[in-house]
């Protein structure tokens, strides 16, 4: 009987730690898209903000996301992750930058321009922001 609360909290400490788990994907543009469990938010560039002072990633927006929507998205992230042949080490532009934030631990990595794993998270994301 003493097991059951040790069970408990490890189970709510993973349920925790699992959704406070987000990612983050900065495209060839630097325009900023966060997923979580629910959501997806676009942040766009602003003029100012980008290097030359008048591109603009359009306007902000977020939606819900249905739990199918999450998974495909986050398979694609885990996938382009292990895939080191289309890696960078440094970010250049056009590139893609994926971030996994969990709790204060951040991990990124760079996408090469062009390669099938940026074009293809790219046109997912931007087909479920339509």
């Amino acid at each position: 009987m003493q097991r059951l609360p040790a069970i408990l909290l490890l189970l709510l400490t993973t349920t925790c730690m699992d959704n406070s788990t987000y990612y983050q994907y900065a495209d060839g543009s630097a325009n900023m898209y966060v997923l979580t469990r629910d959501s997806l938010e676009y942040i766009p560039v602003k003029p100012e903000e980008s290097s030359t002072g008048f591109y603009s990633g359009g306007e902000p927006k977020r939606i819900a996301l249905s739990p199918q929507q999450f998974r495909t998205v986050r398979a694609m992230f885990e996938a382009a992750k292990t895939k080191h042949e289309v890696h960078l080490p440094d970010r250049i532009k056009t590139s893609g930058m994926i971030t996994t934030v969990d709790g204060s631990t951040r991990n990124s990595i760079i996408l090469k321009p062009g390669c099938t794993e940026l074009v293809r998270i790219e046109a997912e994301l931007k087909e479920l922001l339509k």
